[in-house]
């Protein structure tokens, strides 16, 4: 798959650079990450860090971007110059600034790559580069701390997209906000109307909101909108992936050894998610080239 033309047309997007650096909650370990990483035939492993905090990420991208790639398409320690110490927490206006600059280079510069696109909040924000295994193009359209009001209002960023697949997470930080079944049930179905409205050739893929392990969210809640997102998925045609039961214990609480806090996900926790993303998104490109839509 060529993606050349992909970087050509990034490589005149440095506009972006005036976009300030958002403030958002920092929800990774709160030391720096160190990843670890060996060349085939090395005794000794080196260290690289890695960002932490969203402000740190947003300069990533931010860096990224001016460098005519998008951040999904790098290591995770790319652009170290360009974001470690960096203290400034950046605005809610701001994020939703840098998505709509990356949604527009990716509509841009497509080509015939496949492309596909995350939705959500902190969760999703935090997915890790190198999700997918191909040379597809990925979009993260995720902001921390976001509910499924504020997602489905800022949607209209992606017209110009055409995704092959859409994964959509949201719903913990609407409990957190003490909102209603009811209003993130009818937030939740304006999201589905649209991605479907705009997207109709892409597979849209509803996730179930993930257990907790926090007194402030309730998992018979969690249960119960589940049962509902389950039906709205099949009544839109969308497809419904179930993580609850991967993530739960006995308790039907979020394991220990995938979260950080009760509610953001370890390292652990992430592989998980990625490795049933991944096996979801290969079934969808099976299927399209079963029915011929891609060769």
């Amino acid at each position: 798959m060529n993606l050349a033309p992909f970087s050509i047309v990034l490589g005149w997007m440095l506009p972006i650079a005036q976009v300030q650096p958002p403030t958002l909650p920092y929800f990774e370990e709160s030391q720096p990450v160190v990843v670890q990483t060996a060349q085939p035939n090395e005794v000794a492993a080196t260290t690289v860090r890695v960002p932490v905090s969203a402000a740190q990420l947003y300069y990533q991208r931010l860096a990224a971007l001016q460098a005519g790639t998008l951040y999904t398409r790098v290591p995770r320690n790319s652009f170290q110059p360009a974001w470690e110490g960096v203290l400034e927490n950046p605005t809610y206006e701001q994020w939703v600034a840098l998505l709509a600059q990356e949604a527009k280079a990716i509509a841009a510069g497509q080509g015939e790559n496949r492309l596909s696109v995350t939705i959500g909040d902190s969760l999703t924000l935090w997915l890790r580069p190198g999700l997918f295994d191909d040379d597809r193009l990925w979009l993260n359209q995720s902001i921390g701390g976001e509910n499924t009001a504020k997602i489905r209002n800022r949607l209209t960023v992606l017209e110009e997209t055409r995704p092959n697949s859409i994964f959509v997470m949201a719903g913990v930080n609407d409990l957190i906000g003490g909102r209603s079944d009811e209003a993130i049930l009818t937030d939740y179905e304006e999201i589905i109307r649209q991605l479907r409205d705009h997207h109709p050739q892409a597979r849209l893929v509803v996730q179930s909101i993930l257990p907790t392990h926090h007194e402030a969210v309730s998992n018979d809640r969690i249960r119960t909108l589940n049962r509902e997102l389950r039906a709205m998925s099949q009544e839109f045609g969308a497809m419904y992936l179930d993580l609850y039961p991967h993530f739960s214990d006995e308790r039907g609480r979020l394991r220990s050894d995938l979260t950080t806090d009760g509610i953001h996900l370890s390292n652990g926790g992430y592989e998980l998610w990625q490795l049933f993303i991944r096996q979801i998104d290969y079934q969808i490109m099976l299927d399209e080239k079963r029915s011929g839509s891609i060769e």
